[in-house]
């Protein structure tokens, strides 16, 4: 079979290797769609992420399993957390597989992960309807946290955000206003929304310095600072103010999978609206790192389909 495989920083290749068979506690999925995370990106730039795996956002078909699986049938629709799943097919612990209901379209399904890393995160940080959000970045994550966001009925709901396209998308997502930080100074552009107060809750969704400088200084007294960002550099931070308004500071790096697959089958959300473009395997390394790291690009979230 073909795989996309890992040799170092810029350096992906599409490789024949073995297809091995299921272990007795292994199932062989054939994949349909993987996505390409951001820290697959952040891997493609810098080198070895090891928080997360190399091509884990997956979904496909069981097609073989082994003899001590009962919970999983072949045919089954399910999500696959690999590693290596920018693959043709993948053979993993029936642990690491999660079965679907079959009427959830393969496009839903393949940006489920990351939107169970915002359910997730929105349940950390204590996200309530009434509470007012900025949430800085409309890459494919932080429009994932719009999507989770909505779903929890916060009405008020602002995005800072570079790219014209990913203004665009946010907006036509449902993002009450969407800034470019690069043009307008965003703390100052929140109180003058907010009585001088200040969002209830910040959500940093991006991993650059400015971008969480921000959060806190955009959000009120007592407020809450979420960072889901990944961040490869060290950031210095003003404390004065973090002490003065007493913010609370959450990271997060976990998924709530159970909150995203009831959001996903009750149709609250379109989770899949996040997805720009869907290309072959063949074509991941230009195609999808390579765009991906292009600056002025105007893909949000790309799914590889082996």
């Amino acid at each position: 079979m073909r795989r996309a495989n890992y040799h170092g920083i810029r350096d992906i290749r599409v490789e024949e290797v073995d297809s091995p068979d299921p272990g007795p506690l292994e199932v062989k999925v054939k994949i349909k769609y993987c996505g390409i995370c951001g820290s697959d990106v952040h891997e493609y730039l810098h080198g070895p992420f090891p928080i997360s795996s190399w091509g884990h956002e997956a979904c496909g078909e069981i097609v073989a399993k082994g003899a001590e699986v009962t919970s999983l049938d072949i045919g089954d629709p399910v999500l696959a957390f690999g590693p290596d799943a920018y693959a043709e097919y993948l053979t993993t612990a029936a642990a690491r597989v999660r079965k679907l209901e079959k009427s959830i379209s393969w496009e839903r399904a393949a940006v489920l992960e990351p939107l169970a890393g915002t359910a997730y995160a929105i349940k950390r940080g204590g996200v309530t309807a009434a509470d007012t959000l900025l949430i800085t970045g409309a890459g494919p994550i932080g429009l994932s946290f719009l999507n989770a966001a909505k779903a929890v009925g916060v009405a008020t709901i602002y995005m800072t955000e570079i790219s014209d396209t990913r203004r665009k998308k946010a907006e036509e997502m449902g993002a009450t206003a969407v800034f470019n930080p690069r043009e307008v100074k965003v703390p100052y552009q929140i109180r003058e929304l907010t009585n001088k107060e200040g969002v209830d809750i910040a959500i940093e969704a991006v991993g650059v310095g400015d971008s969480l400088k921000d959060c806190l200084a955009s959000t009120r007294y007592q407020g809450r600072v979420v960072v889901h960002g990944i961040f490869t550099e060290r950031v210095p931070i003003h404390m004065l103010g973090f002490v003065s308004r007493e913010v609370t500071m959450i990271g997060t790096n976990s998924i709530d999978m159970d909150q995203a697959l009831e959001w996903a089958y009750a149709d609250k959300i379109k989770p899949e609206t996040i997805v720009s473009n869907i290309i072959p395997l063949d074509e991941i390394d230009v195609n999808g790192f390579g765009t991906l790291v292009t600056p002025g690009n105007k893909e949000i979230k790309i799914l590889v389909e082996p």
